[in-house]
């Protein structure tokens, strides 16, 4: 009886924790199918998992200045394609697109193959 109990308590945790999993990669509960395109320059770089960020300072139509967050995937999928620590920087001037983030916002699910690094 008590090695069933076990065995049932395993598959519903199991059942629980692949939820949550599923649950965290819905982009939709955080972006919009919008795309959009942002330019600015980098300022921080969180190089670390769940997931990779990018922070950029964009200068808004009127003057005024903002910080952006695109995120982009975890290190194990950012290394398979081919990205490091040191392929964009802080300081780097950067035009990239991606599903913009809801309700206003300022964030990206980051395309990497729309990053552009400008002169």
């Amino acid at each position: 009886m008590k090695s069933k109990l076990v065995y049932a308590a395993s598959i519903v945790a199991a059942s629980a924790g692949w939820t949550s999993v599923q649950a965290h990669h819905a982009l939709s509960a955080n972006y919009t199918e919008e795309v959009g395109e942002v330019e600015g320059v980098v300022v921080e770089v969180f190089w670390a998992n769940p997931h990779v960020h990018f922070y950029i300072e964009v200068t808004e139509a009127d003057g005024s200045t903002r910080i952006w967050d695109l995120e982009s995937s975890n290190l194990n999928g950012m290394a398979s394609a081919g990205w490091s620590r040191d392929t964009i920087a802080v300081g780097d001037r950067i035009r990239v697109s991606g599903q913009i983030g809801r309700e206003g916002r300022p964030r990206l699910a980051l395309d990497r193959d729309s990053v552009e690094v400008l002169e």
